[in-house]
């Protein structure tokens, strides 16, 4: 995805928190509900991939999901967490200047943690951790896909215009997914792609969302 696009993407995110603060100036009351339903969408980025051959590239590209928080005290909830994002895969192999396209490829994260907040107002600033895995998922049905452990840290303010709506803005570091002594995305039985050692894929991303809460 290009700069452009992604420098929309930070637009949206502190424009969307600039419009809820002009229209909630008048609302007085702010009660912390039980449970929170945030649906989001923002942008992705990912490092590479060092394989004993080259290095694996993973698309910079958009996501989205949803966030369910349950509350167990005013600053205290559990937070359930899912992140789809379709991307591409390519492959630079080392002393060699070409790259190789290889597939499309789907990433969800599946991952539970907790959330805390640490302002009681309208407007309350939280950080998140959250751990689980990862699924990257080949398009192309000749490949194979790889689940792997990962977590997730991260923060962000969160904006109330009324006692049931709000908005939530956050970055969020996706880290490490750890590979070590394997072959991945294989093909047809064959495992061209190698890491040996132990290596690490990072990723991070930037979202904005409407927090439903009741």
């Amino acid at each position: 995805m290009t700069k452009n696009n992604f420098f929309k993407v930070i637009l949206f995110v502190f424009t969307t928190i600039l419009v809820a603060a002009v229209f909630s100036s008048s609302y007085p009351q702010y009660k912390r509900q039980q449970f929170e339903i945030v649906p989001f969408g923002g942008f992705l980025l990912t490092s590479n991939l060092q394989t004993l051959d080259g290095d694996l590239k993973i698309d910079n590209n958009f996501d989205y999901g949803s966030v369910f928080n349950i509350r167990l005290s005013n600053d205290l909830l559990i937070e359930l967490l899912y992140i789809h994002s379709e991307t591409g895969v390519s492959f630079k192999k080392e002393y060699y200047n070409n790259e190789e396209y290889l597939f499309d490829m789907n990433v969800e994260y599946i991952q539970g943690g907790v959330q805390v907040e640490t302002e009681a107002g309208r407007f309350r600033p939280f950080a998140a951790f959250t751990i689980g895995a990862t699924y990257f998922n080949p398009k192309d049905n000749s490949y194979i896909g790889e689940w792997e452990f990962s977590f997730t840290a991260g923060g962000g303010v969160k904006y109330y215009f009324t006692n049931n709506f709000g908005v939530r803005a956050q970055w969020r570091f996706l880290v490490p997914i750890y590979f070590s002594n394997a072959a991945i995305f294989c093909n047809n039985g064959y495992c061209g792609i190698t890491v040996n050692g132990g290596t690490y894929l990072l990723q991070y991303d930037l979202t904005a969302g409407l927090i439903v809460s009741f």
